[in-house]
C-alpha cells in the first residue's frame, strides 16, 4: 500500500472515531450530564456564606436572583466560587454581572462562577490557583 493511501485510510478513521465520540458523547438521555451557562446583567447578591472542613476543604458560595427579572418569575441560584480572593471581593446586597455554568445532571445543577464584573466595572475570574 502507498504512502498516500495510508494517510488517506487513517484520515478517514480519525473522522469515523471522531463522530462516534461527538454524537454519542453529546447524546441528553436522562443519564447524560448537561453543560448550561447562565450570564446575568444585574445579579442580586442576597447571601454570602461558607463551609470550612479544617485541613480538607472550603466552599464559598453566593444565593441571589436575576435583577431584570419581574417578581414571579425570580429564581434563585447558588452560586460557587472556587477563589477565595474574588469571594472576599463580592458584598451582600449589591448587584453585579457575572456568568456562571454547571455540569450537571438535569434539576441537580451546582453553578459555579466563571467571570463576574462589580458596579466599578472591573472583571473578576472565578478561579484563582
Amino acid at each position: 500500500m502507498s504512502k498516500k493511501k495510508k494517510v488517506i485510510f487513517i484520515l478517514i478513521g480519525f473522522i469515523v472515531v471522531t463522530s462516534f465520540f461527538i454524537y454519542f458523547g453529546n447524546r441528553q438521555d436522562n443519564n447524560q450530564l448537561i453543560n448550561t451557562t447562565h450570564s446575568f446583567g444585574d445579579f442580586y447578591v442576597m447571601k454570602k456564606e461558607h463551609h470550612i472542613e479544617p485541613g480538607e476543604y472550603m466552599e464559598m458560595w453566593v444565593v441571589g436572583y436575576n435583577g431584570a427579572e419581574k417578581e414571579e418569575k425570580k429564581e434563585n441560584y447558588k452560586v460557587y466560587i472556587k477563589d477565595a480572593n474574588v469571594y472576599n471581593l463580592i458584598d451582600k446586597d449589591q448587584s453585579y454581572m457575572l456568568s456562571i455554568s454547571s455540569f450537571s445532571d438535569e434539576g441537580n445543577e451546582r453553578y459555579y462562577l466563571d467571570v463576574i464584573s462589580p458596579p466599578n466595572g472591573t472583571q473578576l475570574r472565578g478561579e484563582g490557583r
